[in-house]
């Protein structure tokens, strides 16, 4: 008997070991694949913790009313559009967001549907860049918990000329070098 591919198998390239892939989009059971649907095609390359969250998620949507379900089902194709990146990125503002009081979260929000679609698009525009990296901050590090980059034989001039002397070092035992003193001969 002959298998043929499904659209929705999963390509052998994503997950490193079984454990990794599931649950599968097959795992699932028939009400968690109709409510998780619009996560049909993205399903393989979500991690487990994210399948885990969504089959959460799926639990509450046979009592939903139908206008929460359709709203669900919108959310999840706008999600399944999203970029790896774009979602972390989503993730991160989520979780910023969940930091204000609830009454601030709401009139941000109102104060936002307020805007016109110009003032939108500007206040986007002056949106402060976010630097391009492998991984994003969620907010800036303190100086003093930085590590100082230690000063090398290939430090520029200027760094090295800033840099504060080192101490004469003992070839022997690696240790720093004591001065004498009179009192410490006698």
């Amino acid at each position: 008997m002959a298998q043929t591919a499904s659209p929705a198998a999963k390509p052998a390239s994503v997950a490193s070991s079984p454990d990794e892939s599931k649950p599968g989009w097959a795992d699932l059971s028939a009400p968690e694949r109709q409510s998780l649907e619009p996560l049909r095609e993205v399903w393989p390359t979500l991690s487990q913790g994210h399948r885990r969250k969504w089959q959460a998620l799926a639990k509450n949507y046979p009592q939903m009313a139908e206008s929460d379900r359709q709203r669900l089902h919108s959310r999840m194709v706008d999600w399944a559009a999203l970029s790896p990146k774009a979602r972390e990125q989503a993730r991160v503002n989520f979780a910023e967001t969940k930091k204000l009081p609830v009454d601030a979260r709401a009139a941000t929000w109102e104060a936002y549907q307020a805007l016109s679609e110009e003032e939108k698009k500007a206040l986007l525009v002056a949106a402060s860049k976010k630097p391009a990296g492998a991984a994003v901050a969620p907010r800036p590090v303190a100086p003093h918990k930085l590590a100082e980059v230690p000063v090398t034989r290939k430090s520029p001039e200027p760094v090295k000329a800033k840099a504060p002397p080192r101490p004469a070092i003992d070839r022997y035992t690696l240790l720093p070098l004591k001065e004498a003193t009179p009192s410490a001969e006698n």
